[in-house]
Parts: C-alpha cells; sequence; structure tokens
C-alpha cells in the first residue's frame, strides 16, 4: 500500500466526512436554540474523527511486529522495515549461482591438458579429462601432482592468483597462544592450492608460493623464500576484471629463475583469441563446453615466456596489451561447486507458490544452464533450451551448446520477432523450452534499441553503461527478460539492468546474493537479501544433513524389507537403532554447532547495499520473507478496511444519532478506545503460514473488492444503528434535557442501546476483515485476538439480557426494558417511517426489548459475515 493509495483512501473518508458535516450544519444552523460556537465545534469533530488518526500508528505497529517476527523466528535483519510489505507483492526472484544456490566450496575435479601432454600421462582420465579431486586423500600432494601435470600447467594454477597470509592469535585449551596463519582470498585459488600441495610462503608478503612438503621439513622463519627449491615468485599482478573476465600475472620460477613467465587464467572464450593456434587442440571449444554442460565451472590457463627476469624487463611488460597476446595454451581448469543442500527444495516451494525464479550469474552459459536444470528453475531438456544469439548483426533464439552457423544453417531456432517472442513465451510457461542469454548479448540488444529510437541516426555510438539504463532499453528488455530463464555472463552492471528492466516491466522483483558483485542488483530490487557464504561450515552442514538422510532412506527401506519378508529373520544384518540414532544425534548437534559458529561470521559486502540480511547460508530466508511480507501486507490491508468502516460508523454516530440527542459517557468512550487499542494489537500478531500459497494477496486497498466490502458493511451497519435507534426512540420521554444535542449525557434507554450496536460493529469490523488462510494463520489460530473476541461478544450480550447490573454501571448503561409497550407516547417519527416503527414496536411487544435487540445483533453479525464471505467467492479470494 504505496503513499498515493493511502491519501486517495483518506480523501474518500474525508468527503464522507465534509457529507456528514454539511447535513449537520443544514439541520442545526437555523435552530435557534443550539450554541453556534458549539455547533461549529461538533462539525469540527465529525471531520477530524472520520480522518483516522490512528492509522500511522496501527501501520507501524504491524511493520514493527514483522520486523520483531524475522529477527527473533528466522534470524534475518531488515534495515528498511518499509520493504516489508512490499516483500509481499514480489512475484519475481532472481538469484545469483555461486555462493547463493550453490557453495562457495569449490573443488579442483580435473585438468585438460594440451594435446601432446595428455597422450603422454597414464593417469586415471575420464574422457579427455585428467582426475585430480582423489588427491584430497593422498599424504604428499605435491609430490603426487608433479608426476601427473606438467611444469607449465602447475606453474599457472599455483602462480596465477591474488591471495594473502592473515595471522590470528588463536588461545589453546592449555592457555597458550599461538600465532595461526591461514590463506584468504579467492575460493577457487584457495581450492587449487589446497588440491595441489601449495601454499604461500609465510616469510614472502605473499608473493611467493611453495609446496607443503617442502616448507615442512625447513625452517621458514631463518630462510629466505627465494632460496627453496621449487618456489614461484610473483612479481607483478593484471588484477582479475569482470569486463575482461581474465587475470594475468607475472612470476619467476626458481627451477629456471632466467625467465620471466606470464602466467593468464580466465574463461575460456575469452581467452581464445589470445592463444597461439599452434598450441591449441582441434577440439578446445568441444572440451569446454562439455564440461560446462555438466555444471561445472571451466578456465583456461595459459603462459608465456617473456624473456629474462631482469629489472628493466619486468619494466618493459608493464602494458597488459602487450603481455596479453600469442599466449601457449597450458590447459583448463575444472572446478565442481556442489549445490547448498536445501537450494532445490527451496527453488520448488518458491515456484509452488506462484513466482517466477531466474538465475542472474557470472558464470558460462552452459555451466549455469545445467545448475538451474538440477535446482529446479529449468524444465526443458536441453535440446529445448535457446540462448539468444547475435547473427550478423540480427538476433536469433538459436539451441544452447550449438555453433551459430551451424544452427542456423539447419534451420533450427527462431528469428528475434515480437511473434516468435509470444510463441517462446508460451513454451516457456508451458515447460517445454528455456531461454538462456548473456551479458554481452543484453549489451548489444540495448544499445541496438537506443540506436533504434534514436532520431538522429549520425549520433555517435551509444556507450553500453549508458545504453542499458535507457529508456529505450528498458521498453525492449522489458518485453524480452519475462521468457528468459538463466542471464549467464553478466558483470555487475547487466545484472542491475537486468532487475531494473523486470522492474519496467511491472514485476516486483527479488533479489538474493553474496558478493560485491550483486551490489548493485540488490539496490535494484526491491527486496534485496543478502545471505552468508562460509564454504567451510556449508561443508559441515551439508554432511550432516546428508547423514540423516541416509539413515531415514535406511530405515525406509527396512521398513519395506520387514513387510515383505516379516516371516524372516536377518536382524544380524540390521544396523542397531542406536549406532543410528548416535549418528543422527551427532548430525544434529554438528548442524546446531554451525548454527552457532554462523552467529560470529562476519557479513558481506552485500550486507551493506541489501535491505534485508540473513544469518543464514541458505537461501529459505527468500521464502521466509516473502511470507512475512504477505502477512504484513494482509494486515495492513485489515487495517484499512477496519479503521474505514469504523470511522464511517462513527461519522454516522456524530451526524444522525447526535442529532437525536444520542450522546456516548466518558466510562464508554474509555472502555471502547482499550479495547479497540487491544485488538489491533492482536490483529498484528497473525503469523504466517508454513507454506507460501499460490494465489497472490490482495495488492491495494482501493481495488474494487476492498471498496465495495466496505461500502455493503458500512450498509448493514447503517441499517442495524437506524433500527435499534428507531425501536429505543419511543422509550425516551421526549422533554428529558438531556436529549437536547448540546445537553449533558444521562444514561438512557437509547443511549444504552444504540452504544451496544455500535460497539458490536466495531467489533464485526475485526471479525469480518480478518482473512486468514492461505497468507497467515485464521482466526481462530490466533489466539489472543479470537479470545479477546469471545471475551466482547460475551460482555455485550450479558449488558444486552443486563444479566450482571453493577457492568452496566460500570459502563454507563441505564436498565433496558424487558417487556411491555413504551412508557412515553407516540416515537418521533415521520409519515414515512410510522408504518415501519409499528411493525417494529409489535416484534418488541412480542419478543421483548432485550431479546429484540440481542435478535439484530444477531442478524447483523449473520449479514456482514455472510456479504463478505460473497464478496470474496465473486472476487475469487
Amino acid at each position: 500500500v504505496n503513499a498515493s493509495e493511502t491519501f486517495i483512501f483518506l480523501v474518500l473518508l474525508l468527503m464522507c466526512a465534509l457529507v456528514s458535516a454539511i447535513t449537520v450544519l443544514e439541520h442545526a444552523w437555523g435552530d435557534v436554540t443550539r450554541n453556534h460556537f458549539k455547533l461549529i465545534l461538533h462539525v469540527i469533530i465529525i471531520i477530524t474523527s472520520v480522518i483516522p488518526p490512528e492509522l500511522p500508528m496501527e501501520l507501524s505497529l504491524a511493520v514493527t511486529t514483522s520486523l520483531s517476527e524475522l529477527i527473533k523466528r528466522y534470524q534475518i535483519y531488515c534495515s528498511e522495515p518499509f520493504r516489508i510489505p512490499i516483500a509481499g507483492l514480489v512475484d519475481t526472484c532472481c538469484f545469483d549461482k555461486t555462493g547463493t544456490l550453490t557453495s562457495d566450496e569449490l573443488r579442483l575435479h580435473g585438468v585438460r591438458l594440451p594435446t601432446q601432454q595428455q597422450d603422454a600421462t597414464d593417469v586415471e582420465e575420464s574422457g579427455d579429462l585428467v582426475l585430480l579431486d582423489h588427491l584430497s586423500e593422498v599424504d604428499s600432494r605435491s609430490a603426487a601432482i608433479r608426476s601427473i601435470l606438467p611444469r607449465e600447467t602447475l606453474r599457472v594454477m599455483v602462480g596465477c592468483q591474488s591471495l594473502a597470509i592473515t595471522h590470528a592469535f588463536v588461545t589453546g585449551r592449555d592457555g597458550r597462544t599461538t600465532v595461526q596463519t591461514e590463506l584468504c582470498g579467492d575460493p577457487l585459488e584457495k581450492a587449487v592450492m589446497a588440491t595441489c600441495g601449495w601454499t604461500l610462503h609465510p616469510a614472502g608478503k605473499g608473493d611467493t608460493v611453495v609446496e607443503e612438503d617442502g616448507l615442512a621439513v625447513r625452517n621458514w622463519s631463518s630462510s629466505s623464500p627465494t632460496t627453496i627449491e621449487g618456489t614461484i615468485t610473483v612479481l607483478h599482478r593484471f588484477a582479475f576484471s569482470s569486463k575482461l573476465r581474465r587475470m594475468t600475472a607475472l612470476a619467476i620460477d626458481t627451477d629456471d629463475d632466467k625467465t620471466l613467465w606470464a602466467l593468464t587464467k580466465g574463461a575460456p572464450e575469452a581467452l581464445h583469441p589470445m592463444l597461439d593456434p599452434k598450441s591449441l587442440p582441434s577440439d578446445y571449444v568441444k572440451s569446454y563446453k562439455k564440461q560446462m554442460a555438466k555444471g561445472r565451472r571451466v578456465l583456461a590457463m595459459a603462459y608465456r615466456d617473456l624473456g629474462a627476469s631482469t629489472p628493466s624487463n619486468l619494466t618493459k611488460w608493464k602494458s597488459r596489451e602487450m603481455v596479453e597476446q600469442n599466449l601457449i595454451f597450458a590447459g583448463l581448469l575444472v572446478m565442481e561447486c556442489p549445490l547448498k543442500f536445501d537450494s532445490k527444495r527451496v527453488v520448488k516451494e518458491l515456484r509452488d507458490g506462484n513466482q517466477e525464479v531466474v538465475m542472474v550469474t557470472g558464470d558460462a552459459v552452459l555451466t549455469a544452464a545445467e545448475v538451474a536444470r538440477c535446482v529446479g528453475i529449468i524444465d526443458a531438456s536441453e535440446e529445448s533450451t535457446y540462448e539468444l544469439c547475435a547473427v550478423e548483426k540480427e538476433f536469433s533464439f538459436l539451441p544452447l551448446g550449438r555453433e551459430v552457423n551451424t544452427a542456423k544453417e539447419n534451420g533450427k531456432g527462431f528469428s528475434y520477432t515480437p511473434e516468435n517472442i509470444a510463441i517462446i513465451g508460451d513454451m516457456v510457461r508451458n515447460g517445454k523450452a528455456a531461454v538462456c542469454m548473456t551479458g554481452d548479448i543484453l549489451s548489444k540488444l540495448a544499445i541496438a534499441s537506443v540506436e533504434k529510437a534514436s532520431l538522429d541516426k549520425t549520433a555517435p555510438v551509444v556507450d553500453e553503461r549508458t545504453a542499458l539504463n535507457h529508456p529505450s532499453a528498458l521498453s525492449e528488455l522489458s518485453s524480452l527478460i519475462p521468457i528468459v530463464s538463466v542471464f549467464a555472463r553478466h558483470a555487475p552492471r547487466h545484472k542491475e539492468a537486468i532487475v531494473a528492466a523486470f522492474n519496467a516491466s511491472g514485476r516486483h522483483t527479488l533479489m538474493c546474493g553474496d558478493g560485491t558483485n550483486d551490489v548493485g542488483a540488490l539496490k535494484q530490487a526491491h527486496v534485496g537479501v543478502s545471505i552468508i557464504s562460509e564454504p567451510d561450515l556449508e561443508a559441515k552442514q551439508r554432511t550432516a544433513n546428508e547423514t540423516i538422510s541416509a539413515v531415514k532412506a535406511e530405515e525406509k527401506k527396512e521398513q519395506k524389507a520387514s513387510k515383505k519378508h516379516s516371516s524372516k529373520k536377518d536382524g544380524s544384518k540390521k544396523e542397531p537403532k542406536k549406532s543410528r540414532a548416535e549418528r543422527i544425534e551427532s548430525s544434529l548437534q554438528a548442524i546446531a554447532e554451525t548454527e552457532d559458529e554462523l552467529a560470529y561470521v562476519s557479513l558481506g559486502n552485500a550486507s551493506v547495499a541489501s535491505p534485508f540480511t540473513s544469518r543464514k547460508t541458505s537461501i529459505r530466508c527468500c521464502k521466509d520473507i516473502l511470507q512475512q511480507g504477505r502477512c504484513t501486507l494482509l494486515t495492513m490491508i485489515q487495517i484499512y478496511k477496519i479503521l474505514g468502516v469504523n470511522c464511517l460508523v462513527t461519522a454516522l454516530v456524530l451526524t444522525k444519532l447526535h442529532q437525536k440527542g444520542v450522546k456516548q459517557g466518558d466510562r464508554q468512550m474509555t472502555a471502547m478506545g482499550l479495547v479497540v487499542a487491544g485488538l489491533f494489537l492482536f490483529v498484528t500478531r497473525g503469523k504466517p503460514l508454513p507454506k507460501l500459497s499460490a494465489r497472490k494477496p490482495p495488492s491495494s486497498v482501493l481495488c474494487k473488492e476492498t471498496l465495495i466490502s466496505m461500502a455493503i458493511q458500512f450498509a448493514i451497519h447503517f441499517v442495524a444503528i437506524m433500527t435499534v435507534t428507531a425501536m429505543s426512540d419511543a422509550y425516551v420521554d421526549p422533554y428529558d434535557p438531556s436529549m437536547i444535542p448540546d445537553g449533558p449525557f444521562v444514561p438512557n434507554t437509547l443511549n444504552t442501546a444504540t452504544f451496544l450496536v455500535t460497539v458490536l460493529t466495531t467489533i464485526n469490523t475485526f471479525v469480518v476483515n480478518y482473512r486468514g488462510r492461505p497468507f497467515m494463520e485464521n482466526l481462530y489460530e490466533n489466539t489472543l485476538l479470537f479470545r479477546s473476541l469471545q471475551v466482547c461478544y460475551l460482555v455485550l450480550f450479558v449488558c444486552a439480557l443486563d444479566m450482571f447490573p453493577p457492568l452496566n454501571q460500570l459502563l454507563q448503561l441505564s436498565t433496558l426494558p424487558s417487556s411491555g409497550l413504551p412508557v412515553f407516547g407516540e416515537a418521533r417519527t415521520d409519515g414515512s417511517t410510522e408504518f415501519a416503527q409499528d411493525l417494529l414496536l409489535q416484534a418488541v411487544e412480542a419478543i421483548g426489548f432485550r431479546i429484540m435487540l440481542c435478535v439484530i445483533m444477531i442478524l447483523d453479525t449473520s449479514c456482514v459475515l455472510a456479504a463478505e464471505s460473497v464478496i470474496r467467492r465473486a472476487f475469487g479470494a
């Protein structure tokens, strides 16, 4: 509910207040017995009372309660509380891949060596890949790696990195303090160094790498890094750039310290133009695409001999463009990145909740598509997955992983036209196709859209960053991105543009990420969520969950076997229940320990920009935020409806009833105010349901359903109040001084009956407008509110039947007549209502005043409940 809707809502209430005020002025201004000052003061009270002064407080209470729930139940912190109800409107969830859907715990799976070296090796292979993941079980990893990989490849693997050493003081159990060193930096580079058995030299200031075996047998504090054999010293680095997608280091190797080496690694397609064709294997492209199609991360490695390692020669190679050319291919580095244990389950729950889930990542398109297929973002098969490509300045949807020219010649794919976009969109919605798009294509499409819309055809070429944020580009992308499921090779500026395009298309977006490259998209999204990425704790947590799943699977398998062979006794083969219980207990303990350790993990850079920050490593926090957001949004709309109906009833009391001399006592107003405040507090205590509903909550307080509901509720309450007024009017002495509008308050039948039915209408607004399932707990599940409403109904009927006179005296209520005709003469009516009032009085004479009052109260409650039920069914709610 935005500010403009709130303003329009208050204007509508103000118009009702003005109508009521004008009615009072027309009726009383010509009366010479009325005090004009008090009359104007009464008109001002009508206007100010219809505009609910407690609205900001009640809305803030709803948001504050949800904020407290997020922190207490989910350990989710929100720096911008106004975004909590906005989370209830989210329909598109964007996720980063590495560190978000998958763990940052990278594993070195293997290396694809150059052809001539690949043929010479006799180690275990997987197709064309030299496997290295078994080295984690080898004692001397550096010695084993030397026997497997050539020095040229190993030099790039351990030398082209930007790691550093950190020192920390750790106090042991014996009270002694020791200095503990560990590597910090890119998890990929740390995984490569650990698998290869290399590390940074502690005295080398992070510029020298050495074998762990060689370091262990030396007193490194008394030796220079350059005197140890087999070390590699980095002299200069060209840092990794998300735009260039590569990094280069200039280093010397003590095995050949006379040579200066350029060591480069990066995306295979980015390094391809820089590699010497003579060193490239014929299946270079096919090889890295094969590994990417399995969901693995692939980096190309290359090197170059820059001549003698002299200071003058090093100065010569300070230009990156000069270094990164004519590189010799050294192999493909293949990494595996395991899925987080609950990513697939959460994605399924989000999609079941009618959320569109997409992936926005910097990884290769083949890798991203396979991971998206594993977690359930893509339903289509590999053959039905398309990629938007640029073919001769034209855009086309071509099968993913196929060569552009081959796919075009075979006639496979679709041209980029509005008609084909609609066709593919229908296929995507039916799960028969999926579409991927890279950041380069996104930039080209944005630039083409801006140039097409430009009136000056001779204008210079548009800058990429400017084009991505141009209105013409956003308009073009808003029709395309709803059919795209995977956005790959996206730099931070591309991620931000994608989220902006989703917003421009009328979507409400959630972006979840963990790194610095997600900051722009997190700020651009309506709901930005940052999570913690801690590979070691994630691995511990995943192992514990796998153990629990394995034990449950074993028990389920044994139960099935016991049913089939109930007569056979093979208990000796079964694992004891105690052993399984111990395994589950240790796993649960490990999970609890990781939860405790996460509380002390420092938040990442993404938390600075994101409104929501979770102290969890799982994306389940996104589902929790959406559920709490829907609960908050529904609560706010309930508050609007309750306050709106109550304010209209208040306007009625201050106009029609005040003209008849009806007044309310101070105790009555105080009691009513306390009850309403308590009920509002309990309304905000509603909790979300564990399952995300596929139905969307109402998004506006000005929708037809809400306005019609408020109008019908007020009409029913109006009839009930006026009926009770007409019934009670005949029991009041017309010459009573308290019946004058400016007279004092004195309890009588009219005041008492109208007060009871007015309070009942207020209570009914809480009962009728509470929505409950499928977005939040039902009314009877909100125990505090449900019990409070029951007490309110009980007190009202006890007072109406005069069952406990001290309570009536406390609330300044008079004793209501039980039976018989009115004591006073004819009621104050006109001819149009005389017949209806006669029938009403006959009914009162037949069943008694108190019973008739209770009947009207029951009818009012039943009618508003039935009317609201019909309205919700009519609008499909």
